[in-house]
């Protein structure tokens, strides 16, 4: 597996993505309208990250 979508259905400012992939992926982010956000990614550890935002939204993260 080497790459992940994670879907946040609730709108959150925080989202914690647990992805499993064994290594610290790209993160790119879309909301609802597939406009690309930039958060702040920050790595728990090799298999989850943690992305924050200035405001709450419902979108995408794909990470590779």
């Amino acid at each position: 597996k080497t790459a992940y979508v994670h879907t946040q259905t609730v709108a959150a400012a925080v989202w914690t993505i647990t992805h499993n992939l064994g290594k610290y992926p790209s993160v790119s982010i879309v909301d609802s309208a597939n406009d690309e956000v930039i958060g702040e990614v920050r790595y728990t550890n090799t298999n989850q990250v943690v992305v924050t935002f200035s405001a709450a939204f419902s979108g995408k993260a794909f990470l590779n």
